[in-house]
C-alpha cells in the first residue's frame, strides 16, 4: 500500500506541474519551478516503483538520478522565490550566487561520496545513502523558502505557501523514522508553490482585465525592482 502510495504522490505532482504549465504564462520563474516538481514527481515515482522494479542495477541508477535530481534541481527554488517577491536586483544577484554554491555543494559534498545501498520500509524498496547526511542545500533552501512565504503571506494575504512550507519541515524530520513522509511533504511544498502561482496570476489577469480606476496609478508592484514590504 505504501508502494501505491508513492505512485499516487508522484501523480499528484505531475499534475500540480500540468496545472502550473497550462493556466500561467511561462515566465522563467513558473518554467523552473515546474522542472523542480518534475524532479520531485521523479524521486516520488522511483521510490514507489522500487518494489515492482526489484534490487538490481537498473534500481540502482534510477535512484542514482533521484540524487542527482535533488541536488541540481533543489537550489533552484532560491531563484524561484526571489523572483515570486519582487526582489531588488540586489538581492537577485545574490540568489544566483547562492544557488551556485548550493549546487557546487550537494555536487560535490554530497553526490562524490555518495554510497547507494538498498533499504526496505514497508512494501517499498529504495537505494539510500549507505550513511545519512546532514542535507544542508536542503536546509538552506528551506529557509529562503520560508522568507519567501512570510512574504507572500504579508504582502499578498496568502498564507498557504507559508503553511506548506512549514509542513514540509514537519514531515521531513519525521522522515527519519517514516521515509514516505518526506515525499508526502514535498509534494505538499510543491502544491502550495504552484497555488501562488495560480493565485497571483489569476489575481494579474483580472487587474489587468479591468485597468486602472481613471485618477488611480496602475499597480507596478511586479516590475518594483525592490521587494514588497508590509504597510
Amino acid at each position: 500500500m505504501v508502494s501505491l502510495a508513492m505512485v499516487v504522490v508522484a501523480v499528484v505532482e505531475l499534475v500540480c506541474v500540468g496545472l502550473l504549465w497550462v493556466r500561467t504564462a511561462r515566465a522563467p520563474r513558473v518554467l523552473l519551478l515546474g522542472v523542480v516538481g518534475l524532479g520531485i514527481a521523479y524521486d516520488s515515482a522511483v521510490f514507489g516503483l522500487g518494489a515492482l522494479i526489484g534490487e538490481g542495477t537498473v534500481l540502482h541508477g534510477l535512484s542514482v538520478g533521484r540524487f542527482v535530481g535533488h541536488a541540481l534541481l533543489t537550489p533552484l527554488l532560491v531563484l524561484w522565490a526571489v523572483d515570486r517577491v519582487g526582489a531588488s536586483v540586489r538581492w537577485r544577484r545574490a540568489a544566483v550566487v547562492l544557488t551556485v554554491i548550493l549546487v557546487g555543494w550537494g555536487l560535490i559534498g554530497e553526490l562524490a561520496h555518495l554510497r547507494l545501498v538498498p533499504r526496505r520500509f514497508a512494501d517499498t524498496l529504495r537505494y539510500a545513502g549507505e550513511t545519512p547526511a546532514v542535507p544542508i542545500p536542503a536546509l538552506v533552501v528551506t529557509v529562503v523558502l520560508l522568507a519567501a512565504g512570510t512574504i507572500l503571506w504579508r504582502a499578498d494575504g496568502l498564507r498557504f505557501p507559508l503553511l506548506g512550507i512549514a509542513l514540509l519541515v514537519v514531515a521531513s524530520g519525521a522522515a527519519a523514522l517514516c521515509p514516505p513522509l518526506g515525499n508526502v511533504g514535498e509534494a505538499i511544498m510543491l502544491a502550495a508553490l504552484v497555488g501562488a502561482e495560480l493565485v497571483l496570476s489569476g489575481r494579474n489577469s483580472s487587474d489587468s482585465g479591468k485597468g486602472p480606476a481613471q485618477g488611480e496609478p496602475s499597480d507596478s508592484r511586479n516590475s518594483s525592482p525592490t521587494p514588497p514590504t508590509a504597510s
